[in-house]
């Protein structure tokens, strides 16, 4: 049996840096409508099953962004911001302003393998902290799977304090 071991990153967003960091001005970064839904979740579940390491977890992921795209995002729980190529989104998060979830960013970054390492997971990590900061959190929390490369690369960006979790989160 493999055993998972998940941690937790935490941002005090008032350390949050003023400014967002830039990209490529071919992309645009924009609130998801309910008309997103399908184009949300065909690229966060793709974004998802790309990632080797998420493989053994990867059914419950894709059902946890199967819930939030269609049943959480129309009831107005999530928001989703969605990073766009044309009309493709190629990147997404999904954010939740509820101070008492264990995650506030549920799914984390989700970005297509294909436009990895161009600036887009840290443009939009900085954009949902900042939308969670305007929404009136002191700090955010996400869960990942330890060993993913956004757990090493990105989400340890704008100050994100890591912790190792005792038990699988609910």
């Amino acid at each position: 049996m493999i055993l998972t071991v998940w941690v937790q990153f935490a941002w005090k967003l008032k350390n949050l840096p003023a400014n967002a960091p830039p990209i490529a001005s071919r992309y645009t970064a924009e609130a998801a409508t309910l008309d997103d839904r399908e184009l949300l979740f065909a690229a966060i579940s793709r974004s998802l099953s790309m990632e080797p390491a998420w493989n053994i977890e990867l059914g419950a992921r894709v059902k946890l962004a199967d819930e939030l795209v269609n049943l959480n995002f129309p009831a107005g729980e999530v928001a989703f911001i969605a990073v766009k190529h044309g009309a493709r989104i190629i990147a997404a998060s999904a954010i939740r302003d509820s101070g008492d979830k264990v995650s506030n960013l549920p799914l984390g970054v989700c970005v297509l393998n294909e436009y990895r390492c161009r600036g887009l997971g840290t443009y939009l990590l900085y954009e949902s902290l900042q939308r969670l900061r305007d929404r009136g959190l002191e700090e955010a929390r996400l869960v990942t799977k330890k060993g993913v490369p956004a757990d090493r690369y990105l989400y340890p960006k704008f100050g994100g304090q890591r912790t190792v979790l005792s038990a699988v989160p609910a």
